[in-house]
């Protein structure tokens, strides 16, 4: 189902079969312009916004004027923005040189999560949480990551959806610097490009030339979806999605209007109104979106691919009610699936039925479980029993059960632990359990808090190598003075708290700085190679309250 939406009207069609044209050459229909896509336009003026950065400063469009912005729409949860993220941070200082501005905005999220990210990953540069939706739907900020860059006079000049290279970054700014637009270039849309305008449809004739041609199309669309998975800008074949999508509408649309003439068998009939669906779904048209993605279901009541679209376009509705008897409907069409529980937990939630949520997660995790027990070691089966974790747990916070949520965080940090260090959730599944247990805490103005994660990522200064490292977080008040130290170490061990280029052994005095977080690297020593070590409790305490965590 494609969410982004091209601005050209829909027709409405309907089922009813209309008699076969009178035998004759088939006509084709010709290739449909491009049509603009919705949201800001690049070249014309970006729109206006008003955000208030996590340090509490108000930020507007003018606020940039004069200088190239570069603003990076992401969330914690978003894998591919997680993965651009260092990126982003390599490219900051060497373009801030150049009289541009950097602006990260996450418009899904609380602040508390995004001051924990920020501060474990040390971001550079200003970090905006949009409670207001303002934003979002002005920029029509759709899918994650996205980067827009803005020119020194306020015109938008590229608006590029994926992990951006600091390559395509760097060019995306000089264009806008000598007033140019940003263009993506590559084989590979080079290869989407032709495929998608080279892609024909017989609009009149025989009706099995114009089905068949139907279904030569969808599969064109289904073809390129295929190939826009393999976009990768590091090594310079990026995609362009939002043009991709245009490309795809225009196919789709006259595919639509060639089948509406002919449709007669129900395979024919399913078809059409599954292509109306994505057609409706590609505009935000989420009224018809549901009703064609009904009629698929009238004809084939477990088609998986229109219970999605209907589950989608009923919550974007906020007909929660509708959303939670699809996705239910396709739980109970794939009773083992961690991946429809999961689902199912948030659909629940969305409807405020949380009781409901918690149990269909319990149902997922169980799932996840027997699913490792089966297969002992399988990193793949331990990566879904995690993210289930995970989605349980932010669920949990969502409800306002806190226990519940740390539970749930405590069992995804203890299941990633038995992840391949090189495993490719393994990092992300730490921090993200990490940071998310320190959002908890974080909603707790008052509250001093302590959290211990196995490090990922660079290396501290000043860190010894070959040793245990944790990730120690400290959560409190601003400006509290906090004295750590470390207890039950054994004998002949060294534990070692690393900020700020130094390194302290057993215990550190430290102040909680303006963000309310502060990341330590904390070691432990072994006398020699073949030590073992158990479990060592790391205590934070402000002379009247204390917080520990355990290794």
């Amino acid at each position: 189902m494609q969410r982004f939406a091209a601005s050209f009207a829909l027709a409405a069609l309907s089922f009813a079969a209309v008699p076969a044209y009178a035998d004759g050459p088939p006509v084709t229909a010709p290739a449909a312009e491009p049509a603009p896509l919705t949201g800001p336009q690049v070249g014309l003026p970006a729109p206006d916004f008003a955000l208030t950065t996590l340090d509490g400063k108000q930020v507007s469009l003018a606020s940039y004027r004069g200088k190239t912005l570069v603003i990076n729409i992401w969330a914690t949860w978003c894998p591919p923005c997680r993965e651009e993220m260092p990126d982003l941070i390599k490219s900051y200082a060497p373009l801030a040189k150049q009289n541009v501005a950097f602006l990260g905005v996450d418009t899904t999220e609380e602040a508390p999560i995004v001051r924990a990210y920020a501060a474990a990953k040390g971001l550079p540069y200003a970090q905006a949480v949009e409670g207001s939706k303002a934003f979002a739907r002005d920029y029509d900020i759709a899918y994650f990551p996205t980067t827009l860059v803005i020119d020194p006079q306020g015109v938008l000049r590229a608006r590029y959806i994926d992990v951006i290279a600091p390559a395509q970054l760097e060019r995306f700014v000089a264009d806008a610097k000598a007033g140019r637009n940003g263009a993506i270039v590559s084989p590979l849309q080079q290869k989407i490009d032709a495929l998608l305008t080279g892609t024909t449809v017989v609009a009149s004739g025989d009706p099995a030339s114009v089905v068949a041609s139907v279904r030569a199309a969808a599969k064109a669309i289904a073809n390129a979806e295929d190939m826009l998975g393999d976009s990768d800008a590091a090594k310079g074949n990026p995609t362009d999605l939002l043009r991709t999508r245009v490309e795809e509408a225009a196919v789709r649309d006259r595919a639509i209007a060639a089948l509406a003439k002919v449709a007669s068998s129900d395979a024919d009939k399913s078809l059409l109104a599954s292509l109306q669906g994505d057609a409706a779904t590609d505009r935000e048209d989420w009224a018809t979106a549901f009703a064609r993605y009904t009629d698929v279901l009238a004809i084939d009541p477990k088609n998986e691919d229109a219970l999605s679209g209907l589950a989608q376009a009923a919550a974007r509705q906020d007909r929660y009610a509708d959303a939670v008897s699809a996705d239910e409907r396709l739980a109970a069409l794939e009773p083992k699936s961690v991946d429809a529980q999961v689902s199912l937990g948030l659909a629940y939630a969305k409807a405020g039925r949380y009781p409901d949520a918690y149990a269909a997660f319990d149902k997922a995790t169980d799932l996840g479980k027997a699913a490792v027990a089966a297969k002992p070691g399988d990193a793949g089966k331990i990566r879904k029993l995690a993210w289930a974790y995970l989605y349980e747990g932010r669920t949990h916070a969502k409800g306002g059960d806190k226990a519940g949520a740390r539970a749930a965080f405590d069992s995804l940090l203890a299941w990633t632990a038995k992840l391949p260090a090189g495993d490719v959730r393994h990092d992300m599944y730490l921090e993200e359990g990490q940071e998310a247990i320190v959002a908890l805490d974080l909603a707790d103005p008052g509250k001093t808090a302590v959290s211990l994660a196995p490090w990922t990522g660079p290396e501290l200064p000043g860190s010894i190598p070959n040793t245990i490292k944790y990730r120690l977080v400290v959560a409190g008040p601003v400006g509290k003075n906090l004295n750590l130290s470390a207890l039950g170490v054994p004998k002949g061990w060294v534990a070692s708290f690393c900020s700020d280029k130094v390194c302290s052994p057993f215990k550190v005095a430290v102040q909680v700085p303006s963000a309310g977080v502060k990341v330590i690297e904390f070691q432990l020593v072994p006398p020699d190679a073949k030590a073992k070590i158990g479990r060592v409790r790391v205590t934070a305490t402000d002379g009247a309250t204390s917080a520990s965590a355990t290794t």
